[in-house]
């Protein structure tokens, strides 16, 4: 910079006060040494940041005291489903149902005073923590909802409990159909009766009954997912949308929304899918398309993710059991899609879990993406179990791993039952991936488990799971690092590093003001909550603050 424009600039800042300022501050951001005391705020973005600078404090400037609490950046959740979470929080919820009775005793009570036909939907059920972690089987439901047809899916999506009713409407006996390619239909070893255990593609042979969601009730639940995010101080959003429900975005995008929706759209033909994208009405900042998912296997929890080896525990008529591959990996598909999103432009990303389905998916990226891999900066999702020698792979070839922490928290309870000790040293690995140079980043999957960022960060940063003990602490990371991951890691990896994921100069005023410190060595992480949450600048709607200033 010239002399003269510096003269310029610091005249400028001189000159005219800002619209906000926040002092007495401890301002985390990447690239600062230390905190900055004093940031301001003019047209929505940050004009200054660092020590206090009264000039920038006029009589009209809104003046915030931090009274010594921690600001950091708007978080940056990266891989969310905020429609299925804003629908979740009206229906059935069993993720915390401590055992059998609770959750045949919670479905009986909602199912009571239903009108006649009516679905009971919701779940995001698991039973690894309890004493006695049976798998539901329609035998458990059926007398309790009559006729009601009944989905509710495992915590991770990857399975589902449905009732008589509705096998009945799908058609699914003891006669067939046959396992849909990429899923499982669970069946008595004996009978060959259906359970009421569908996996993963096998879901879709009774969801397609479900009744549709209108276009009101789905913008309806965009807005509580983004109150409900506004909560935890998530400012933007990486979220994942199918194509079919694009009209409820475009929709959201005629208005002003707070939290920032940075849309990977699910669907099957992807050559089809590009002209209905590329017609979306974009709301740059607001609303707007970055690029489209895919599949690749299925969870862990559901035994589903798949692995190079053969889970342990697989019953008599699977042995070799690792797994499911979705249909199209290995034939060519999935490289013809990454061809198209190439060609079109569009950022890819894939859910990929077992340590062979990210194997295959590195391999296919390579083959396709060539010499232009790292600038296109592809996503692998989930990232949970990996090859040792794939690891490295993450940063050489410039992939993203867009990884959930507080799934960790989960599977930590029983993962090394399903895969073994050996295997799972290379399973959540964002030390590792951190120190060989790939770009990490963080995310909830809610509604599969919640969208508080600090309860990720804990598992991240502690290795605490769920039944109090902890997992796989090597590859703990630093505050700071985790930070990094829900910020201006979370904004580069959607091509939004220039305009959110830093309290910086010339960026967007996406900030929040926490009322005790993730930096303290004694936090209590669940505990952490925002006191005030800002989006370009403005009080974020429904953040869920205390009011004070």
């Amino acid at each position: 910079m010239s002399l003269i424009r510096l003269f310029v600039c610091v005249l400028s800042l001189q000159a005219v006060p800002a619209d906000l300022v926040i002092e007495n501050a401890r301002i985390w951001s990447d690239g600062f040494v230390g905190f900055a005391e004093f940031a301001a705020v003019r047209d929505g973005r940050f004009v200054y940041v660092g020590a206090r600078h009264a000039d920038l404090i006029g009589e009209r400037t809104e003046v915030i005291d931090a009274r010594g609490r921690v600001v950091v950046p708007g978080l940056i959740d990266s891989h969310i489903h905020m429609l299925g979470g804003g629908l979740q929080l009206l229906r059935l919820h069993l993720r915390d149902a401590a055992d059998r009775q609770e959750f045949v005793r919670r479905v009986t009570e909602h199912a009571t005073g239903l009108p006649p036909g009516a679905w009971i939907l919701g779940g995001r059920w698991s039973t690894e923590s309890w004493s006695d972690p049976e798998q539901p089987t329609r035998a458990w439901v059926d007398d309790a909802v009559g006729e009601h047809p009944l989905f509710l899916s495992r915590m991770d999506g990857h399975s589902a409990l449905v009732n008589t009713a509705a096998l009945a409407l799908a058609g699914i006996t003891a006669q067939g159909p046959p396992d849909p390619i990429g899923g499982v239909i669970d069946r008595d070893t004996l009978t060959g009766e259906p359970t009421g255990i569908l996996r993963d593609t096998a879901m879709g042979l009774v969801s397609r009954y479900i009744p549709a969601t209108t276009l009101q009730e789905k913008v309806g639940a965009l807005r509580r997912a983004a109150s409900k995010a506004l909560e935890h101080g998530i400012t933007a959003v990486s979220d994942i949308p199918s194509l079919e429900d694009l009209p409820a975005y475009a929709r959201l995008a005629e208005t002003e929304t707070d939290v920032r929706f940075y849309l990977y759209v699910t669907a099957g033909d992807w050559r089809d899918a590009v002209q209905r994208v590329r017609s979306f009405p974009q709301q740059p900042g607001r609303v707007e398309i970055r690029g489209m998912k895919t599949y690749l296997d299925g969870s862990m929890g559901s035994r589903t993710a798949y692995m190079r080896e053969p889970y342990l525990g697989n019953d008599s008529s699977r042995p070799g059991w690792r797994g499911l591959l979705r249909d199209g990996v290995e034939d060519g598909q999935l490289a013809a899609r990454y061809h198209v999103a190439r060609r079109a432009g569009l950022q890819p990303i894939a859910h990929a879990i077992g340590d062979e389905a990210n194997h295959i998916l590195l391999d296919i990226l390579r083959d396709v993406y060539r010499d232009d891999l790292a600038a296109a900066r592809c996503r692998a999702e989930h990232v949970q179990h990996l090859l040792p020698g794939d690891i490295a792979r993450f940063g050489a070839l410039g992939v993203i791993a867009s990884m959930q922490p507080y799934h960790k928290a989960d599977d930590g309870r029983y993962a090394e039952r399903y895969i073994g000790p050996q295997r799972a040293r290379s399973s959540y690995a964002y030390k590792s991936l951190l120190d060989t140079g790939a770009v990490v980043v963080f995310g909830s999957d809610w509604p599969v488990v919640s969208l508080n960022p600090f309860l990720g960060m804990e598992a991240a940063v502690t290795g605490r799971i769920l039944d109090g003990g902890t997992w796989q602490t090597q590859q703990n990371i630093t505050v700071a690092e985790a930070l990094r991951c829900y910020t201006s890691s979370a904004a580069w990896a959607m091509f939004a590093e220039n305009e959110i994921g830093r309290i910086a100069r010339g960026l967007r005023a996406d900030f929040v003001i926490l009322d005790r410190s993730p930096f303290d060595p004694d936090v209590d992480w669940s505990a952490i909550r925002p006191v005030r949450v800002f989006v370009g600048g403005k009080r974020g709607r429904g953040d869920g603050g205390t009011g004070e200033k």
